[in-house]
């Protein structure tokens, strides 16, 4: 079965990622959360600093342990690949006196 994805670019305050246990091994193999959000991609490219963590997830009552990211932009395109990278600055505000 192949997946289709909406692609995606957004800043976020906290990525984590994990193994999907679900996963067939072939396709959708990692779990993101996304401030809280889950999608499910093919693969990750992490190109921003990481740490390790230990999450209690709510509605499973379980701990899991992550590759978390702070402060970052996820983009991920049509075949489900996710990059994360540094969080893109903001555009400054153009003065209308300029």
């Amino acid at each position: 079965m192949t997946f289709y994805y909406n692609p995606m670019n957004r800043n976020v305050t906290l990525a984590r990622i994990r193994y999907n246990t679900d996963s067939d091994g072939v396709e959708q193999c990692w779990r993101l959360i996304l401030d809280g959000e889950e999608i499910l991609v093919e693969s990750v490219n992490i190109q921003a600093p990481v740490f390790t963590s230990r999450d209690w997830i709510e509605p499973i009552q379980k701990f899991k342990h992550h590759i978390s990211v702070e402060q970052c932009h996820v983009h991920i395109d049509e075949a489900g690949i996710a990059l994360i990278t540094p969080a893109l600055a903001q555009p400054a505000p153009v003065s209308p006196n300029v």
